[in-house]
């Protein structure tokens, strides 16, 4: 199955054509991270215990019986470590520590995919439903929508990941 996994992502990554969309002008110069969806996910909003789920293998479906799938980026990538350090207080060794015991134990399938660029992201979350990642406001094209977090849109005043 990682296999698969790794010449999907590699497949995405030669077939993407990505077209840059633009957020509100407040957010467009921002260096804040979003959280971003698939544009048929129902959510509009997610609060940090619910992305520390998430993030865990914890909560597993959105609203609707939609699974979750969860892309990040490569470790290193400012948006992975960002969230990984904010939401779950973990480093990129930990977090893998995590997945591989719940796998290893039989709680999750597998481990959420690691993409090496922004471009296979955006492919990811276009033709995946159930889709959830990390990207830095400037990124993230009109097709997709971006979550408020605690009720906050990124740069909006307070929000969570700067």
């Amino acid at each position: 199955m990682r296999t698969l996994k790794h010449i999907f992502a590699v497949v995405l990554g030669v077939s993407a054509c990505v077209g840059q969309g633009q957020l509100p002008a407040a957010s467009q110069e921002s260096s804040d991270i979003a959280v971003v969806v698939n544009s048929v996910n129902p959510a509009t909003q997610i609060s940090i215990p619910e992305l520390r789920r998430f993030l865990l293998g914890d909560r597993r479906f959105w609203a609707g019986n939609v699974q979750v799938r969860l892309v990040l980026r490569e470790r290193g990538a400012r948006e992975r470590d960002l969230v990984l350090t904010s939401v779950l207080d973990m480093d990129n060794r930990a977090f893998a520590s995590h997945w591989r015991a719940k796998v290893f134990r039989g709680e999750a399938a597998e481990e959420p995919l690691t993409v090496a660029s922004k471009e296979v992201v955006i492919q990811y979350l276009r033709s995946t439903p159930g889709a959830m990642a990390f990207m830095a406001v400037q990124d993230v094209p009109r097709q997709l929508k971006v979550l408020r977090v605690d009720g906050k849109l990124p740069g909006e005043q307070g929000y969570a990941f700067r």
